[in-house]
């Protein structure tokens, strides 16, 4: 295989990028995001705005959009270069990260329900809100068990 830091990517490496960014697509990550965080999954070493651009051939400004996105959610970090204006992007070391937020969310959805369904309803509904605030906070529990021990983990 040849050395992902300085060349173009091999078809098979283009094909995996393009498939992951499409699976990708379901969770609405936009197409250049979805594109590089295939990209820098691959990435042994720290990859420049200009590697990106050039790798998966898009503008350096739509490299620099998409490397913000995922350094938003928790995909990729950002390092700097002493002394220079430069950046260089790796993926991010804590796959769960993007997770956490969507886990909070079930949990205060459930918190909300519980609290307020015997105030804004009656009878079936109110058992169908109770079920679905069940249904969240078993969802947030499943999610936690997967991604917390992983934050323990990079913490020891």
């Amino acid at each position: 295989m040849q050395n992902m830091s300085k060349g173009n990517l091999s078809p098979e490496q283009r094909r995996f990028i393009d498939d992951l960014a499409g699976l990708l697509s379901a969770w609405s990550m936009p197409g250049n995001a979805a594109r590089l965080y295939g990209y820098l999954q691959m990435m042994n070493e720290p990859v420049s705005l200009d590697d990106i651009a050039r790798d998966l051939e898009i503008s350096k400004s739509n490299a620099c959009t998409a490397a913000k996105v995922l350094e938003e959610h928790g995909n990729a970090r950002r390092l700097g270069e002493r002394g220079t204006k430069r950046v260089f992007y790796v993926a991010g070391d804590d796959p769960g990260a993007p997770l956490r937020k969507q886990a909070q969310t079930l949990g205060r959805m459930a918190e909300l329900i519980t609290a307020r369904k015997a105030s804004v309803a009656t009878g079936a509904a109110r058992e169908r809100m109770a079920g679905l605030a069940g249904f969240h906070k078993a969802l947030q529990n499943a999610m936690e068990a997967v991604i917390l021990p992983e934050r323990r983990q990079d913490a020891a």
